[in-house]
Formats: C-alpha cells, structure tokens, sequence
C-alpha cells in the first residue's frame, strides 16, 4: 500500500512538471506568434508608405512632364506701339492758333477724318469740346460738319469760332497735298451761326 502511495505522488509530480513546462512553451509560443505578427504589421506598414510615396512621385513626374510640354503659360511681351508725329494746329486762350505735335500710329493712314479727330481730341484737352458730325471728301475737297449745338457754333465768341474752323482748315491742308479746299456745313446743311452765315458748297479756305 506505501509503494502505491509513492507511485500516485510520483506520477503527480511528474504531471505537474509537465504540465509547469507546457505553460511555458505556449506563453512562449504565444509571445513568439505576437512578435511575428508585431513585424508583419510593421512591413505592411512599411509597404503602405512606400506606396504612397511611389504615387505621389508619380503625380510629381506627370506634373514635370505637363509642364515641359507646355502647358505652362508663357508671359507676354508686350511692345510699344511706334509713333509718328503729325503737325496740327489747336486754339489757344487768346484766341490765336498753335502748332502742335501729335502721336498717331506709325501704320496709321494720314486721311481727314484722321487729321480732324486728332484736332478735336487736343482741343479737348485744353477743355474745348467740339462737335464735329461727318467729314466727308468729294475730289479736292473736304467738307466737315458740325453739330449745332456745340462749338464752333454755340457757347463761343467770333474771334474763337473763326480761330476754331482756321485750325481745321490750316491742319488739313498742311498735311494732305490732294485736298485744296474746304468747306463747312451744320448738321448737314449750310454753315450760319450767330457770327458766319455761308452757302450750302461755300468754300471756307481755298489753298
């Protein structure tokens, strides 16, 4: 009965040794699989990044490329527009004609209706406003219209209207050698104001 007794505890024992051993191994097992699984996270991780990275230098390149096949625009140089002088002739405060330069386009035709409307923007310069309607041309001559309720015709004395229809005249004539006469019209009719009355083809001034 005692021999029984000692081989029960014996094999009790030996159990719980086995049974200590096999704890050991599985928690060993257990961390090891964690390990495992810890670095397998850390190359997905790593794989993730390294994606992101290879899209984002992708889109850099397709965005270098873009730009080397033009699609970036190019400033614009801008060149100044040439220049010609022309001599005209504008009213002073004194009622007296001046000689004046101005600036047109250098691949401007030299016509009339250029001459005129150069004189009637330097006249608004010095707070003269004139108001021309048409300036129409028949052979050598030109014939310039006004509006009748503007100067030359209303709001000025004598000695300016005449300065005023003098620099017309002598601005046309001193630049275009085909044109010998000109003659003035209101509104399409003969020139009368409370100063000049003139028939309806009265010549003006005659070169």
């Amino acid at each position: 009965m005692k021999r029984y007794n000692k081989y029960l505890i014996l094999i009790l024992i030996i159990i719980s040794v086995l049974s200590f051993s096999g704890c050991k191994n599985i928690r060993l097992k257990i961390n090891k699989d964690a390990d495992n699984n810890k670095i397998e996270n850390n190359d997905d991780i790593a794989d993730i990044d390294n994606s992101v990275k290879d899209d984002a230098e992708d889109t850099y390149n397709a965005d270098d490329e873009n730009n080397l096949d033009g699609d970036t625009p190019t400033p614009t140089i801008i060149q100044p527009v040439e220049n010609v002088e022309l001599l005209i002739y504008v009213v002073n405060s004194d009622t007296l004609l001046d000689p004046v330069t101005a600036l047109v386009p250098a691949n401007s035709e030299i016509t009339p209706e250029l001459i005129v409307d150069t004189v009637v923007d330097s006249m608004a310069d010095q707070s003269l406003v004139i108001g021309v309607e048409s300036v129409t041309k028949q052979d050598d001559t030109v014939i310039i219209s006004f509006y009748s309720d503007k100067p030359p015709l209303s709001n000025v004395g004598s000695g300016l209207e005449t300065a005023i229809l003098d620099a017309f005249a002598q601005s046309i004539i001193e630049n275009l050698d085909d044109y010998k006469k000109i003659i003035y019209r209101v509104e399409g009719g003969p020139y009368k104001s409370g100063h000049i009355e003139m028939e309806l083809d009265e010549v003006y001034f005659e070169y």
